[in-house]
C-alpha cells in the first residue's frame, strides 16, 4: 500500500471511531475524493464497508546500499508494471536466529534510496564544461564524443608530461565489487600508467600509529567480547552514529551491552553522542586533540601506584623502561642492524610519564597536569584510572575520530598504550585499544584486475592538491613520496589530469576549500578533469568532462558485507533495474574510452559485461569460505540474483593480540614486541625534514602529547581572541561522508547545525536556530546553531559532509565567498600531519557570530 493511501485510510477510521464515541446514533465513515476531500455523509450501518484495495508492488530483486559506512546493507527493489522503481525496502525475508544469522536492516539512508536515485540533480547524460571550472555550466555531448575527448586528452598529457601527471583521485562513494572504478585503472594502465595514492582520509594516522606500535588499526577484539567485560572505555568511539545500520559495529555494541548489563561504560568524547544516550555510566567531555594528555595521566596513576605487571611488560613490550631498550639495542647491534643507532635507552616511556631521568625538566604527566589541558578534572582522571586498575577485564577502544587531528598519530599511540600499562589485553573481555576487528563476514566476492600500473611513484592521498601546484618541492624527505630514486628527488611533474570517480574529495571532502578551488580553477596547472558520478555534487561542478554513472539500484553486481559488518555476514547478488536516461556503469564507461583508444580487446579480454560478471562470481563461489553460505550459493550469478542475499554466522569472539601473547608469534616490529618506543619512528625523525614554523610539526619515538597549531594550546598570536572556539567535525546519521546530502528526507531528519554549549551561546547572544557565521583563518560558512549541553564549553561541533555552496556575491572580511552549504572544510586548514602526512580536519580554531 502506498504511504499516502495508508495514511488516508487510517485517519479516516480513527475519525469515524471518535464520532461514534461522542454519541452519534449512526456510524459515519468518511468517503474520500481527490476533489472534495472528506465527505461525512452518514452511511447505513447495514451496508458493509469494503476494505481499500491494496496494490501489491512487484518484487524486482535485491540491491545494496554501497556507501562507505562499512556495512553495504542489502535492500529490496519493488517496481511498477513498467519496470520503474516503486519502493525500496529493507531485508524482511528472514527471522533472527540467536548466534546464527541476522536480518540486516538498512538505516534511514538505505531506505531513502528511491529518493536519492530520482533526485532532481541526477546527472542524466555526458556533458562538457563551457563555463569557468566550478561554475557547473555544461552542455550535453554524446558518449562517443566524451570517450574520444578523454582518450585524446590522456594520451596527449601522458606524451607531453609523463604518466606521473595523471592521477586517479581517492574516492569511496560506491563500494562496488565487479563494477568498480578498477575499470578506469585498466584504461589508465593501458595508457601507460598513472600516479598512485596511498592511504585514506579516514584512517591514515591510526594506520601509521598502529604499524609503528606493532598491530593494525582495526585489530581490536570483536565487540561481542564485551559480554565478558566488567568495564568498557571508549575514547572518541561512536558506533551508534558511525555504524548505525542493522548490521555491523553499531548492532554488535548494543547486543553486547544488552547481554552484559552490569558492564560499566565510560565514554570520553567532546560530544555526548548517540552512543551514550543512557547506555553509558559516565561521559567525560574532552577538549579535541588532547587525548594523549588524558591517556598519559591515566598511565601515571597506574605506574605511580605500582599497578604495572613488570614481568608481562618485559616479555611483551619494548621501550617501557631503560632496560628493555638497552636489550633491544644490543640485539640489533648483534644482528648488524643499522636500526641500532636509532635506539636511545634514556628515552623510555616510564621516565617520560614519571618525569625523571632525561625528562626531569619536563615534569611528570600527572592528573593535575593533564586536567589543565584536556578539561577533565584531576579527580575524574584518578577515578577512571582506579576503575581500570580494579577491572578484571576492561575493553578499551580508541575511535578513528582521535586520529583525524594534527599529530593524530601520537594521540592514537598514547591511547594504544593504555591496555598494556593496565594489563588489559590478551584475554577474553579485553582489547588492545584499536578499533574492533574488521572483515569477519566469512563470505567474500571477487573483483576485477586493474592491470599492472607501470608507474611506481606514490603520493599520500592527502597531498594531491599540493602535487598540482608544488610538485618541485615534494620529495620523500618532505612529503613521504614513494617510488623515487632517493629521499631528495622531487616529483617529476605536477598533476595535470585528474579522474574523480564516485569521489567528492575533489573539493568537498578535502581540506581548505578556498585553496583547493583556487588551484582547480587554474587551467594552466591541472589541464583536464574527468568526473563520473550520479549527482551534481560540488566536485562534479569542477569537471571538464562529466560522465553519468548508474546508481546502485540500476547496477548488477555481487558485493560483500564490507569492512565493518562485525559479526553479521552476508553477500548480495544485486539485480538492478534498467539504467535510466543515458547513464552507464563503469564497465560501459571504460569501454567507450577503450574503443576510442583502439584498445577494446585489451580492455575486455574478449569478455562481455555479463561474462565478466559470471567469471567473477564463479571465482567467488570457488573460495572455500563461501561454501558456508546460507542458503548455498547456486552455480551461476543469474541464479544468485533470484535469491538475492546469502548469510553467514560466526559468533565466536576474536581476542586481540592472542596469537602474540598466548601463541608466541612475534609482531612485525624491529623488536618483535609491542613498541612503546618506535625504532622506525626514531629513524623517521632523523631522516626527514619538518616545518619548524608549524607548531607541533615533528616526530618522536615515544608517544607524547604535543601542543599543535589549531589545538587547545595553539600559540599563534591572537588565536585565543580571534578564534576562541575549538571546532570538531563528526559523522552525522543523515550522511555517510558527503553521500546522501541531497536527500530532503534526511536533511529534515538530521539537522545540519553547529552545536554550541549554552555558556558560549549566551556570551554571543545567540538563540537556538539562529543563523550564524562560523569563521576561521581559512574561510567562513553559514549554518543554524544548535544550543545544547551535549557539547562541552569552548568547543563547537559540526557534522562533516554538507555540500560546499559558495556564494560569490557574498564575501567575508577577507574577501572569500561565504559558504551557504555549511561544508566543514570551508574552515579547515591544509597541513599534513608530520608522520603519516594525513588529514587533520578535526583540528580547527573558529569564531561563531550571528549572521
Amino acid at each position: 500500500m502506498k504511504r499516502r493511501t495508508f495514511l488516508q485510510a487510517t485517519s479516516a477510521l480513527t475519525a469515524g471511531a471518535v464520532l461514534v464515541g461522542c454519541g452519534s446514533d449512526k456510524k459515519t465513515l468518511p468517503v474520500t475524493s481527490p476533489d472534495k476531500g472528506i465527505d461525512w455523509t452518514p452511511i447505513d450501518p447495514s451496508i458493509p464497508v469494503k476494505p481499500p484495495v491494496v496494490e501489491i508492488p512487484k518484487p524486482h530483486g535485491y540491491s545494496a546500499c554501497l556507501v562507505n559506512c562499512g556495512s553495504n546493507c542489502p535492500v529490496k527493489i519493488f517496481t511498477n508494471e513498467d519496470g520503474t522503481i516503486r519502493n525500496v525496502e529493507s531485508d524482511l525475508n528472514i527471522e533472527d536466529k540467536a548466534g546464527e544469522i541476522h536480518q540486516v536492516r538498512a538505516c534511514a539512508r538505505g531506505r531513502s534510496l528511491k529518493q536519492r536515485t530520482l533526485a532532481p540533480d541526477r546527472i542524466k547524460r555526458p556533458m562538457k564544461r563551457v563555463g569557468k571550472r566550478g561554475s557547473g555550466e555544461f552542455v550535453p555531448i554524446s558518449w562517443e564524443e566524451a570517450g574520444a575527448e578523454i582518450a585524446n586528452k590522456i594520451q596527449n598529457i601522458a606524451q607531453q608530461y609523463g604518466n606521473e601527471s595523471i592521477l586517479k583521485l581517492y574516492g569511496t562513494g560506491a563500494y562496488y565489487s565487479v563494477k568498480s572504478s578498477s575499470w578506469f585503472n585498466r584504461i589508465l594502465s593501458l595508457n601507460g600508467g598513472y600516479l598512485r595514492i596511498q592511504g585514506n582520509y579516514s584512517w591514515q594516522q591510526l594506520n601509521y600509529a598502529s604499524k609503528a606500535t606493532g598491530h593494525y588499526g582495526t585489530s581490536g577484539s570483536t565487540l561481542n567480547g564485551i559480554k565478558n567485560s566488567d568495564l568498557f572505555l571508549g575514547i572518541g568511539y561512536n558506533p551508534s552514529e558511525m555504524r548505525q545500520s542493522g548490521s555491523g559495529e553499531g548492532r554488535d555494541f548494543l547486543e553486547a551491552l544488552k547481554a552484559n548489563p552490569s558492564c560499566k561504560v565510560i565514554m570520553v568524547d567532546p560530544r555526548y553522542t548517540d552512543s551514550c544516550l543512557g547506555k553509558e555510566d559516565e561521559w567525560h567531555g574532552i577538549r579535541p586533540g588532547t587525548d594523549s594528555a588524558f591517556a598519559e595521566a591515566l598511565m601515571y596513576e597506574a605506574i605511580s601506584q605500582g599497578h604495572v605487571d613488570q614481568e608481562f611488560m618485559d616479555k611483551h613490550v619494548s621501550g617501557f623502561d631503560k632496560a628493555s631498550l638497552e636489550a633491544l639495542k644490543k640485539q640489533l647491534e648483534g644482528a648488524g642492524d643499522e636500526l641500532a643507532q636509532y635506539v636511545d635507552p634514556e628515552e623510555n616511556f616510564h621516565d617520560y610519564i614519571m618525569g625523571v631521568g632525561k625528562f626531569a625538566a619536563d615534569g611528570a604527566r600527572t592528573p593535575d597536569w593533564a586536567a589543565k589541558i584536556c578539561g577533565i578534572s584531576a579527580d575524574k582522571i584518578k577515578h577512571i584510572a582506579s576503575q581500570l586498575m580494579g577491572a578484571a577485564n576492561a575493553f578499551i577502544v580508541t575511535g578513528a575520530g582521535v586520529n583525524r587531528h594534527a599529530n593524530g598519530e601520537q594521540a592514537m599511540r598514547s591511547c594504544y598504550m593504555l591496555p598494556w600499562v593496565f594489563n588489559q589485553v590478551g584475554r577474553l573481555g579485553t582489547s588492545n585499544g584499536a578499533m574492533p576487528s574488521q572483515g569477519r563476514s566469512g563470505l567474500s566476492t571477487q573483483g576485477i584486475s586493474g592491470l599492472s600500473n607501470p608507474v611506481k611513484t606514490t603520493i599520500c592521498f592527502y597531498n594531491w592538491e599540493e602535487a598540482i601546484r608544488n610538485h618541485k618541492n615534494m620529495t620523500g624527505r618532505t612529503h613521504d613520496v614513494g617510488g623515487l630514486e632517493d629521499l631528495d628527488t622531487p616529483l617529476k611533474t605536477g598533476v595535470k589530469c585528474i579522474f574523480a570517480l564516485n569521489s567528492n574529495a575533489l573539493i568537498n571532502q578535502h581540506s581548505e576549500t578556498s585553496l583547493t578551488a583556487k588551484t582547480l580553477e587554474d587551467e594552466s596547472l591541472c589541464e583536464f578533469i574527468v568526473v563520473s558520478d550520479c549527482w551534481m555534487t560540488p566536485s562534479a561542478k569542477f569537471a571538464d568532462i562529466l560522465l553519468p554513472d548508474t546508481s546502485w539500484l540500476e547496477t548488477d553486481d555481487f558485493v560483500s558485507a564490507s569492512y565493518a559488518a562485525g559479526n553479521t555476514g552476508y553477500v548480495t547478488a544485486m539485480k538492478g533495474v534498467e539504467p535510466m536516461w543515458e547513464c552507464r556503469d563503469y564497465f560501459q564507461q571504460g569501454l567507450v574510452i577503450a574503443k576510442a583508444m583502439g584498445m577494446e580487446a585489451e580492455y575486455t579480454e574478449g569478455k562481455t559485461e555479463e561474462e565478466w560478471m559470471e567469471a567473477c562470481y564463479a571465482a567467488a563461489i570457488a573460495k572455500p569460505a563461501n561454501a558456508n553460505s546460507i542458503p548455498p550459493m547456486p552455480p551461476t550469478f543469474k541464479e544468485a540474483q533470484e535469491i538475492g542475499i546469502f548469510h553467514y554466522a560466526n559468533p565466536e569472539p576474536v581476542i586481540s593480540m592472542d596469537s602474540f601473547i598466548s601463541g608466541g608469534n612475534p609482531l612485525s616490529t624491529p623488536s618483535g614486541k609491542l613498541e612503546m618506543y618506535s625504532v622506525n619512528m626514531a629513524k623517521f625523525a632523523v631522516e626527514r625534514t619538518f616545518n619548524k614554523s608549524v607548531q607541533g610539526d615533528y616526530v618522536t619515538a615515544l608517544p607524547k602529547y604535543q601542543p599543535t597549531w589549531g589545538g587547545y594550546e595553539d600559540s599563534s598570536k591572537d588565536v585565543d581572541t580571534d578564534y576562541p572556539l575549538q571546532l570538531v567535525g563528526y559523522h552525522t546519521k543523515g550522511r555517510t561522508h558527503s553521500s546522501y546530502h541531497n536527500v530532503p528526507w534526511l536533511r529534515e531528519a538530521v539537522e545540519d547545525a553547529v552545536w554550541m554549549n549554552p555558556v558560549d551561546a549566551q556570551e554571543r547572544g545567540l538563540s537556538d536556530g539562529d543563523l550564524v557565521r562560523v569563521s576561521s583563518a581559512y574561510g567562513t560558512l553559514e549554518v543554524p546553531v544548535k544550543i545544547t549541553i551535549r557539547v562541552m564549553p569552548r568547543v563547537a561541533a559540526l557534522g562533516q559532509g554538507a555540500w560546499y555552496a559558495p556564494n560569490l556575491n557574498r564575501l567575508d572580511e577577507q574577501g572569500r565567498p561565504i559558504d551557504e552549504g555549511g561544508c566543514l572544510n570551508t574552515v579547515t586548514h591544509y597541513q599534513p600531519s608530520p608522520y603519516a602526512k594525513g588529514n587533520p580536519q578535526h583540528t580547527n580554531r573558529v569564531q561563531v557570530r550571528r549572521a
